[in-house]
């Protein structure tokens, strides 16, 4: 399938422009025309990623997936459902993708077949679940499973951003105020006083030196982070490598936890979804890993399937990778024993919604302190190397 990039007029006589997905040039002219376009010219986009449409937000695959569980509880057929969505939006991006799958299901193609095509923008565990409603005839059920990891996922990742963008942006503003009050203000008044003859304490003389070692090197200081995090993100490009740093990252002190945290509960959440759906348990263990981040765990996860296959328990498994902190395996111990594995899971996914929350507060709460103190303690001993030796000389003055 290519991608097309094209001009048409719609019935109100105004042009339009937009990327669409298609075969061949017929079909993008027979696309065009079920959404009532007149194709004026187009341009094939050849060696490009899939990811043509731009993306779609998390909102609007909400939007997507509740849409098609009403429908679905309403009993409407899913090539209506899209056929409906497709015409109600007023989103160009979201028509295009609607009009691709409905042409996919009207060609024979099953509905998680249409949205395989799309893997940027539809998840595999997502087509999975919907392959299996397709299966059970519970469509439903799959699109609501899918519209809560969603809303979680937004939920997470609005809860990094306040452990991340506050607490990052505090430190920022606390390296440009140093980093000013030591390269410009410190430098003028301690020349001042290097230019009285008088012998200076020891805190001015340290002050003086750390000025100079900020002037001197301020390029190199600003740039390292930089190199370190474009180094990292070169080395991540190598699998075994990227294992190695992602473990280094659980193993940092406060964040380590927290990602192990988030880590835990997007697997029980996932776990729970597929097992739900009637995966078994080695296609619930390969969805899950799927939607982890963490490259580490991810190979605990690969190390917790080949264990089950060989008939370990599958409690016993996690708990040999060391990386699940002891509450987890002992849901997955009292899933196994009570043949409850949803409900068992469901508990860990709230009792981690609080705990990641708290965590990010607590991180939060102590990174700023932190930057006061260091904030205060800088300016109070620029004020006491500075002010210090003034008096002094003013005293001798008099």
């Amino acid at each position: 399938m290519a991608n097309f990039k094209y001009k048409a007029i719609n019935q109100e006589g105004k042009y339009i422009t937009g990327k669409i997905s298609a075969e061949n040039p017929s079909e993008l002219m027979s696309l065009l025309k079920s959404s009532s376009l007149e194709l004026v010219s187009y341009r094939e986009e050849k060696n490009r990623a899939l990811n043509f449409l731009g993306g779609l937000k998390s909102g609007e695959l909400v939007t997507i997936f509740i849409h098609l569980e009403q429908l679905d509880k309403a009993g409407v057929s899913i090539i209506d459902s899209i056929h409906d969505l497709k015409e109600t939006t007023d989103s160009i991006k979201l028509k295009n993708l609607m009009q691709e799958i409905y042409e996919s299901i009207k060609n024979g193609n099953l509905f998680s077949e249409s949205l395989a095509k799309r893997p940027d923008i539809f998840k595999p565990t997502y087509i999975g679940l919907i392959a299996m409603g397709e299966k059970t005839g519970n469509l439903s059920a799959s699109f609501a499973n899918i519209v809560d990891d969603i809303k979680w996922n937004i939920e997470i990742r609005r809860k990094t951003r306040k452990a991340i963008v506050g607490p990052l942006f505090g430190v920022i503003l606390m390296f440009l105020v140093l980093g000013v009050m030591t390269a410009v203000v410190v430098p003028k008044v301690t020349g001042f006083l290097s230019a009285q003859s008088i012998d200076l304490p020891f805190l001015t003389v340290a002050l003086i030196n750390f000025s100079n070692f900020i002037q001197e090197y301020w390029l190199t200081l600003i740039s390292t982070p930089l190199i370190i995090w474009l180094t990292i993100k070169i080395l991540e490009r190598f699998p075994t490598i990227h294992v190695k740093i992602d473990y280094i990252k659980l193993k940092t002190p406060i964040f380590g936890a927290i990602i192990t945290k988030i880590e835990s509960a997007k697997f029980c959440q996932f776990f729970s979804m597929t097992f739900k759906s009637g995966l078994g348990v080695l296609e619930c263990l390969d969805a899950s890993s799927i939607a982890l981040k963490n490259r580490a765990i991810r190979s605990g996860i690969s190390y917790v399937r080949q264990q089950v296959s060989d008939g370990q328990s599958l409690s016993g498994s996690i708990s040999a990778t060391k990386f699940f902190p002891n509450l987890v395996v002992r849901m997955f111990k009292v899933g196994e024993e009570s043949g409850n594995m949803e409900s068992a899971l469901k508990n860990i996914k709230y009792f981690y919604d609080k705990e990641i929350n708290d965590s990010i507060e607590r991180l939060v709460g102590l990174i700023q302190p932190t930057i006061t103190v260091v904030m205060g303690g800088m300016i109070a001993w620029i004020a006491v190397a500075v002010f210090g030796p003034i008096y002094s000389t003013f005293s001798n003055l008099q």
